[in-house]
């Protein structure tokens, strides 16, 4: 599916695409959405370019199941800064803590309120777009910082050469003084003859 330039991207994995139907067919009008039924499909959309910006992901699916899948997604460094959140029928609280010590940001149980779960949806994308401005503002910080230190390191080198300089033109003056010209010794000799 190719993105609108400017959209955020959200990538739904659901083996029942019905599940979520009304969800997606809302958010459509806001998002760019893709849609995966599998976990291993999943993790190769979420590996390409553009990378979607939120992951909604169903947890009880065959084969790698939506724990596998999150495990996946952050033990890998191309995609592990991708928000998850869980989207699942599982009410237990334990299924709960599982897939927020696996990395996910929320866990929204079936059957969901439409609203509050866009109102969700929306807010782990604001964090996810302030997270990323910082990212990208820290990085330019450490390039300039980066910069920065070289010019100060090739400025020292150069004040460090001009000294070294400096240093070995005034040992020639001192140690070799220029001889004064047959002038500047006639005009001593006739100040000496005068004082006589």
């Amino acid at each position: 599916m190719t993105t609108r330039r400017g959209r955020l991207r959200l990538l739904f994995v659901d083996d029942v695409p019905a599940n979520t139907r009304v969800l997606v067919e809302t958010l459509q009008q806001e998002y760019d959405v893709m849609i995966a039924d599998n976990g291993p499909f999943a993790l190769k959309i979420a590996a390409e370019n553009p990378q979607p910006d939120l992951i909604l992901l169903d947890i009880m699916m065959p084969g790698m199941d939506g724990y596998e899948v999150c495990r996946h997604l952050k033990d890998n460094e191309a995609t592990r800064e991708i928000p998850v959140m869980f989207l699942t029928a599982l009410l237990d609280e334990e299924d709960e803590a599982q897939g927020l010590a696996l990395g996910a940001v929320d866990y929204i149980r079936k059957p969901f309120n439409v609203s509050i779960a866009r109102a969700r949806i929306k807010t782990h994308l604001d964090l996810k777009q302030h997270r990323d401005a910082l990212q990208r503002k820290t990085a330019e910080l450490k390039a300039l910082n980066a910069r920065l230190e070289k010019e100060i390191q090739d400025r020292e080198k150069t004040e460090a050469m001009v000294q070294e300089h400096l240093a070995y033109l005034q040992q020639l003056i001192r140690e070799h003084a220029f001889p004064s010209s047959p002038r500047d010794r006639a005009s001593g000799e006739s100040l000496s003859d005068e004082h006589d």
